[in-house]
C-alpha cells in the first residue's frame, strides 16, 4: 500500500496549497488571448467496491471578463443513489482578497433537467454569483459519493478554447476486482505528466497557454488533452452491468432494460393490426405505424428507471400518451414487431456536434435513443420523439455518426445515415420584375432536401404566426433593402422529404443609382457572403462538417428605358472544397436570366490550406455580391 500513497502525493499536495489569489501572480503568457485562467483544478477519484465511488475536488478560476464565467463550473450534480459531502465557493478579488464566501447551504438546489421533464431524480446545486467587477477568482470545493460507477469520469485537462490552465491534475485508483479501460488522447502534445499501474492512474499538468478559437476548426473535444475511464464491471441504480465489448453492452441493454418493457394490451395489438391491414410491403407498414405514433404521443423527458436509461413500458407509453426517447423509441419497436417488422432500439450521441460512440472503447454512453429499421433493400431510421420529422429523416441531430444498434445477439455499432452534398440541395426559382422608379415586386420558390430541409428551423415555418415569419425572411433576405412580404404559402412533402417555400416579396428601391447610371445585383435571393477571418499563423486543421449544394434560376424584367450597359462575364472555379459556376444571359429585349450553382464539399483539409480556402470563400462573396450597370435611355 505504500507505493499507492507515494503515487497519489501530488494531488493532494495540491490541493493543500494556499496560493496567492492576486491576479499580478499569474503569468502574462497565461492571461493574453484568455477569458478566464484556471489557477488550480485537483480531482481525486476512488472507487472502492462495484457499487461505490468518491469524488473529491479542488478548482480556482481566475475569471478575466464576463465570457469567462462560463469556466467557474461551481455547480454538483446528485440524486438518490448519491451524497454530497461537502461544499463551498469563496470568492476574491483583483488583489487576492477575500470579498465573499459560500457554503453548501448557500447554494441553489434545483431540478438538474429542463422544464420538459415530467419526471426526474437528478438534481443539482450550483453557485449563483453576480461580480461587482472583473477580474475576480473563485475557490470551489466539492466531494461527494455515489453508489454509480457506470458513468466514469472524462477529464479535460483543457475545457476549451480561450482558456488557459496554471495547475491541474487528476488521480484515479480502484479497489475492486475490474479491469479498467482507459483512452489518452492528446497527453503529450501539451505536456501532461503521466503516472500508471493497473489500478491506480495520476496525470498532472502546468502552464497551458489558450488556443485560439479559429474558423471552421475541429470540435475542441477532437484536439484538447483529455483522458476517459471504463470498468468492466459497473453498477448503475441498483443494478449490475457489464461492457467488456460493445456487444456486451448491447446484450446488457437488452436483458436488463429492454426485455418485459414492450408487452402490449390486445387492444392496441389490433389497432396496430387494422392500420396495416391489406398493406404486405414494409416500408409502407413502417409508414403507418411513425405516422399513428406522431399522431397519438408527444415527447416529454422521463429521467427515472435506472438512471434514465431504462425506457417506461409500451403498454405505460400507450396508456399516458406520452413518453421520453428511450420510452417512445421502445414502443414503436413493439408496435413494429406486433405488425411483422424488425427494428432495433440504438444509442447515440445526438446533436449538431457529430458526436461518436467510440467503436475502440465500450462502455456507458450516448445521450439520445432512435430507431434502426432494416428493410430487404432499404434502411430506416426513426426520430421517435418528434411530431413532425419525416420517416428516415435524421439531418444534422443525428446524421453521419457511430451508433450503438442493440440487437438480440448484443450491441453492434454501425454508422447512421450520412447525406451527400448533392441530397443537402436547395433550389431557388425567382421571377423578378422592376419598374420604373426602381421598385421591385418577386415570385420566389425555394425547394429544400436533405440538411437543408430543416436548415434555420424552415420546416417549422408553417406553424408559426406571421410576424414572426416575416420576420425570418427579413433576416434572411437582410441585404435587400426595405423588403415587404405581401404572401407565403409553404408545402412539406414528408414523402419526398423537400420543403418548398413560395414567397411573394416587394422592395421600394432594389436597384440603387450612381450618377446617371443605376446598379443591380443580379444575385437577389441566395447571396452567400460570409468570408471567415484572416489568421495569421493558423493552427488547426480546416473542418467542414457538411456540404451542400445552392442552385439559383432568376428572370429578372427591367423597365423599358433601362438598357443592360454589360452582364457578369461566365464565371467558373473549381476548389478542393467545392465549385462555383455563374452565368448570365440576356434572354429577351428587358429581360436577363441570371443561373448559379455552389457546391460545398465537406472534409477536413490541412492548416496549410486555410488562406486557400478563405480565398474561394471571398471568390464566393464577390460574384455573389457584383453588379451590373443599366444606363437610361432617351425617351
Amino acid at each position: 500500500m505504500r507505493s499507492l500513497i507515494g503515487f497519489f502525493l501530488l494531488p493532494l499536495v495540491l490541493f493543500s496549497q494556499n496560493l496567492d489569489y492576486s491576479v499580478v501572480t499569474i503569468p502574462e503568457g497565461l492571461i493574453k488571448g484568455a477569458n478566464a485562467v484556471v489557477r488550480l483544478d485537483a480531482q481525486q477519484v476512488l472507487i472502492k467496491d462495484i457499487d461505490h465511488l468518491e469524488w473529491t475536488s479542488k478548482r480556482v478560476v481566475t475569471v478575466l471578463n464576463q465570457k469567462g464565467a462560463r469556466f467557474v463550473n461551481a455547480y454538483c450534480r446528485y440524486d438518490n443513489h448519491s451524497k454530497i459531502n461537502h461544499l463551498s465557493a469563496v470568492v476574491y478579488d483583483r488583489y487576492g482578497r477575500q470579498i465573499e464566501k459560500f457554503k453548501a447551504r448557500d447554494f441553489i438546489d434545483q431540478s438538474a433537467v429542463s422544464s420538459g421533464t415530467l419526471y426526474s431524480d437528478d438534481r443539482v446545486k450550483y453557485l449563483r454569483y453576480t461580480p461587482i467587477s472583473y477580474p475576480y477568482t473563485v475557490v470551489y470545493e466539492e466531494s461527494y459519493e455515489t453508489t454509480d460507477t457506470a458513468f466514469m469520469p472524462v477529464r479535460y485537462f483543457l475545457d476549451d478554447y480561450e482558456l488557459s490552465v496554471e495547475n491541474s491534475s487528476f488521480s484515479l485508483q480502484v479497489e475492486f476486482d475490474s479491469p479498467i479501460r482507459v483512452k489518452e488522447q492528446n497527453l503529450e502534445a501539451f505536456g501532461v505528466a503521466v503516472q500508471k499501474t493497473d489500478k491506480a492512474f495520476n496525470y498532472a499538468v502546468s502552464h497551458i497557454k489558450p488556443i485560439k478559437r479559429e474558423p471552421f476548426s475541429p470540435s475542441f473535444s477532437e484536439i484538447a488533452p483529455n483522458v476517459r475511464f471504463s470498468l468492466e464491471s459497473f453498477h448503475l441504480k441498483g443494478v449490475n452491468g457489464t461492457a467488456r465489448t460493445w456487444k456486451d453492452f448491447g446484450q446488457w441493454i437488452y436483458r436488463d432494460l429492454l426485455t418485459g418493457q414492450q408487452e402490449l394490451s390486445p387492444e392496441i395489438k389490433s389497432k396496430a393490426s387494422s392500420l396495416v391491414q391489406g398493406i404486405d410491403d414494409p416500408k409502407t407498414k413502417v409508414e403507418k405505424i411513425y405516422e399513428y405514433l406522431q399522431n397519438n404521443t408527444r415527447y416529454i423527458s422521463v429521467q427515472l428507471e435506472i438512471g434514465g436509461w431504462k425506457p417506461i413500458s409500451a403498454q405505460e407509453v400507450d396508456r399516458v400518451k406520452y413518453g421520453d426517447c428511450k420510452g417512445l423509441t421502445n414502443y414503436t419497436m413493439a408496435l413494429l414487431k406486433e405488425v411483422g417488422v424488425d427494428s432495433y432500439y440504438t444509442i447515440l450521441y445526438a446533436g449538431y456536434e457529430k458526436r461518436n460512440l467510440d467503436p475502440e472503447f465500450p462502455g456507458l454512453a450516448g445521450n439520445h435513443a432512435f430507431l434502426n429499421v432494416p428493410l430487404e433493400d432499404d434502411e430506416l431510421w426513426l426520430e421517435c420523439t418528434s411530431q413532425d420529422t419525416p420517416m428516415n429523416f435524421l439531418s444534422t441531430f443525428s446524421d453521419d455518426r457511430y451508433v450503438l444498434k442493440v440487437t438480440p445477439e448484443g450491441g453492434e455499432m454501425v454508422k447512421s445515415k450520412a447525406y451527400s452534398s448533392e441530397e443537402s440541395s436547395q433550389h431557388t426559382e425567382a421571377a423578378i420584375v422592376i419598374n420604373d422608379n426602381g421598385q421591385m415586386e418577386a415570385q420566389v420558390t425555394i425547394r429544400s432536401k436533405g440538411t437543408q430541409y430543416d436548415s434555420n428551423d424552415r420546416d417549422r415555418l408553417p406553424q408559426k404566426k406571421a410576424v414572426d415569419i416575416e420576420a425570418y425572411y427579413k433576416e434572411y433576405w437582410d441585404y435587400v433593402t426595405g423588403i415587404d412580404l405581401v404572401k407565403t404559402d409553404f408545402e412539406n412533402d414528408k414523402r419526398a422529404i423537400e420543403f418548398t417555400e413560395k414567397v411573394s416579396v416587394t422592395s421600394d428601391h432594389y436597384i440603387s443609382k450612381a450618377g446617371e447610371q443605376w446598379l443591380l445585383a443580379p444575385n437577389v435571393f441566395n447571396r452567400n457572403t460570409y468570408v471567415p477571418k484572416r489568421v495569421r499563423t493558423r493552427t488547426q486543421d480546416v473542418v467542414i462538417k457538411r456540404g451542400y449544394v445552392d442552385e439559383d434560376h432568376f428572370t429578372i424584367q427591367l423597365p423599358q428605358q433601362l438598357k443592360i450597359e454589360q452582364l457578369l462575364p461566365k464565371t467558373t472555379f473549381t476548389t478542393d472544397f467545392g465549385t462555383y459556376h455563374l452565368e448570365m444571359e440576356q434572354s429577351g429585349e428587358n429581360e436577363i436570366t441570371y443561373h448559379r450553382k455552389l457546391t460545398i464539399l465537406p472534409g477536413v483539409f490541412p492548416k496549410e490550406k486555410y488562406n486557400e480556402f478563405r480565398a474561394f470563400r471571398k471568390k464566393i462573396a464577390k460574384n455573389d455580391n457584383a453588379k451590373i450597370i443599366l444606363t437610361k435611355t432617351e425617351p
